[in-house]
């Protein structure tokens, strides 16, 4: 464990609770229409933020395998969310609401989700959102292994020959960050959906913010 790897980790933990509280704030400040289409899709928000305090509450109790198998779960719900918001038909969405919708497999659904939200008339703002989804889509499997127990998280739960947890800094701190990613890009999306743009460009200039002070933090952790 290196100093630059705990100061990563705690900024990171530290920036990640302080955007889901303004998050938070900002979702029950408003009022919402009673449609089935927004209620599914604050209902998936307000979730989301629950699972995301969950993880940062799993994660300080050093229950990190728990913790990282809430991320996925975040995950599910931006795609999801993306999904209902701009893809799904009324039917499809009274039938979300109910449990009686199979949603598409994770690969169809990312590309309907490309295809909608991918604003050709910008190359330069499609070109972002195809990197937003290639990073998430690299992210899915690992995730999905630690959530559905798969092998990433069966080997780190020994210590050389020795059952105990074995979670580096560094890799807590990229789980960490993935999470408050995708709720920064659902919290986007939410406010666009509901054609509330102060509250969308607000969104959009703390993700901005987020990345500018982490990513070339977390790419030098990652070479």
């Amino acid at each position: 464990m290196t100093d630059q790897s705990m100061r990563l980790l705690d900024d990171i933990s530290t920036r990640g609770a302080e955007i889901r509280v303004q998050l938070r704030e900002l979702l029950y400040r408003h009022e919402y229409g009673c449609d089935t289409k927004t209620l599914v899709l604050v209902s998936y928000v307000d979730l989301a933020l629950e699972h995301h305090e969950a993880t940062w509450l799993l994660r300080k109790s050093e229950l990190t395998g728990s913790a990282f198998a809430l991320v996925r779960p975040v995950l599910d719900i931006l795609f999801r969310a993306l999904w209902i918001n701009a893809v799904a038909t009324e039917q499809q969405v009274e039938q979300a609401s109910r449990d009686e919708l199979y949603f598409p497999p994770m690969h169809e659904m990312r590309d309907d989700i490309k295809e909608r939200y991918s604003d050709k008339s910008c190359p330069k703002q499609a070109e972002l959102f195809d990197t937003l989804l290639r990073r998430l889509k690299d992210a899915w499997k690992t995730m999905s292994s630690y959530t559905h127990p798969g092998g990433h998280q069966i080997t780190r739960r020994f210590t050389f020959d020795e059952v105990k947890p074995n979670y580096g800094e560094d890799e807590i701190a990229c789980a960490l960050n993935l999470a408050t990613f995708a709720l920064l890009l659902l919290m986007r999306m939410f406010w666009m959906s509901l054609s509330a743009q102060r509250e969308a460009d607000e969104i959009a200039e703390l993700l901005a913010n987020y990345s500018a002070e982490f990513n070339e933090r977390l790419n030098k952790v990652s070479e």
